[in-house]
């Protein structure tokens, strides 16, 4: 028997991140919410906020068409981080983050579509 608000199957289905951004300003809560394990990584890391929003607008410019579906997007962003999918920076030789320069080219590209 599933639990109320509906059936258990249709609430756990892999969803396109409009549908998830959509879900999330419908309960009025932050795609990525301020708790989330994602800050304390890029923290430890030495990753800035400024970059973290960056990898957050390519995130979101990548999937934004509907073809991913995942059922945890706010796992698939940590995961994306973690990984550096976007390639936004990298660690200098002195163990210090550095923005790289594919980092630099999606900042300005973003700042453009601003």
């Amino acid at each position: 028997i599933p639990p109320k608000g509906g059936n258990a199957e249709i609430r756990n289905q892999p969803v396109a991140l409009k549908t998830f951004l959509a879900n999330c300003k419908e309960k009025g809560e932050k795609a990525i919410p301020e708790n989330d394990p994602v800050f304390d990584f890029a923290d430890k890391a030495g990753i800035p906020d400024e970059w973290l929003r960056l990898a957050w607008r390519e995130f979101v410019d990548r999937y934004d068409d509907g073809r991913k579906r995942y059922r945890d997007w706010r796992k698939t962003f940590r995961n994306a981080v973690r990984g550096n999918w976007f390639k936004v920076w990298y660690c200098a030789e002195d163990g210090k983050m550095a923005l790289s320069s594919q980092g630099r080219v999606l900042d300005l590209a973003h700042k453009v579509a601003a």
